[in-house]
């Protein structure tokens, strides 16, 4: 079963304000790039290496700019604490709608849930006995598991800074204790992950998007928090991996099919390093006009590039703009 309309509009009036919060927290970054800890298409992202009809390559150098400086630098260190609260707040808000939509219910006389009783229905859960999963969580049962383990894994942690205040900033970095010795230092792109991860899966529980790009950004930071979750890293090409574009006029026009440049293409960083964290931007044309357009991720396309192949309309379909 998924999850219904009610069951969503639901989830975002429970989270609207963690998530607001969260992403007016990240803006005061100049360095993080706001488009990965949201719902996001690859579709407007600009290029970074193309391959012309012609096999002529161009390069592309992304101008960024940025908000931040010391004084700004020095405000998300001091506010890492509170990232990591408000993150683990919704994460705690969600794992409770989760439990709610999937029939579990406090002890308690009242639907108040006690922390503890959470975690232990979390440790106990068996996801592929549980009725209600969000699509985003069934393209790859490992998401959902390790988001279940961060909720888990991350409780002393969230303790420590809520109730002890038992934490420290050392250059911009959080160390946590977790009330038994021990401590974990949190970065800051582990800390923008953890984040990113609560969001993005929101946002694609209640716009209902479970699409190959939203689960690369999920993977991506996931990948960033193995340490933590100890699931095995997804390892797919990353949301932020670079674009190469390759236009094609037709070899054949009834029905339409197209050779990739993969000479050209096998020659460009990072695919010449044998690196299939990259996205492979075809265009298909007739005559200079567009007639099919692919986002293909590396991961998915390294293997066709060296004996070569050719790609019709309907070829790659998930992946057609």
């Amino acid at each position: 079963m998924t999850v219904s309309s009610s069951q969503m509009k639901e989830l975002h009036e429970l989270t609207e304000y963690e998530r607001w919060s969260l992403t007016r927290l990240a803006e005061l970054s100049g360095d993080i790039d706001l488009e990965i800890y949201t719902v996001d298409t690859l579709v407007e992202k600009p290029i970074d290496e193309e391959v012309a009809l012609d096999g002529s390559q161009t390069s592309y150098r992304r101008v960024t700019s940025s908000i931040g400086g010391s004084g700004v630098n020095q405000v998300i260190s001091d506010i890492t604490p509170l990232i990591f609260a408000s993150s683990y707040k919704c994460l705690d808000l969600f794992v409770e709608w989760f439990l709610k939509i999937n029939g579990r219910s406090s002890s308690g006389a009242s639907d108040d849930w006690r922390f503890s009783e959470k975690i232990s229905e979390m440790e106990t859960l068996d996801f592929d006995d549980t009725p209600n999963v969000p699509s985003i969580f069934q393209t790859d049962e490992r998401i959902l598991e390790a988001i279940s383990s961060l909720y888990i894994e991350l409780k002393e942690y969230r303790h420590s800074i809520i109730h002890d205040m038992d934490f420290e900033l050392n250059n911009s970095k959080l160390i946590v204790e977790n009330g038994s010795g021990g401590s974990y230092v949190f970065g800051g792109e582990e800390l923008f992950s953890f984040a990113g991860v609560i969001s993005v899966s929101i946002e694609a529980i209640i716009s209902d998007t479970h699409d190959y790009v939203t689960k690369r950004q999920l993977t991506t930071m996931l990948d960033n928090l193995t340490d933590i979750h100890d699931v095995p890293r997804f390892d797919l090409t990353g949301h932020e991996a670079p674009i190469i574009r390759s236009q094609m006029e037709p070899v054949q026009k009834d029905p339409y099919r197209w050779e990739p440049l993969t000479k050209e293409i096998s020659q460009i960083a990072p695919v010449a390093e044998g690196d299939e964290n990259f996205w492979l931007n075809l265009v298909g044309l007739h005559n200079g006009d567009v007639v099919s357009e692919w986002i293909i991720p590396g991961d998915e396309v390294t293997e066709s590039l060296e004996p070569g192949f050719d790609v019709s309309s309907g070829d790659f379909r998930q992946y057609t703009v």
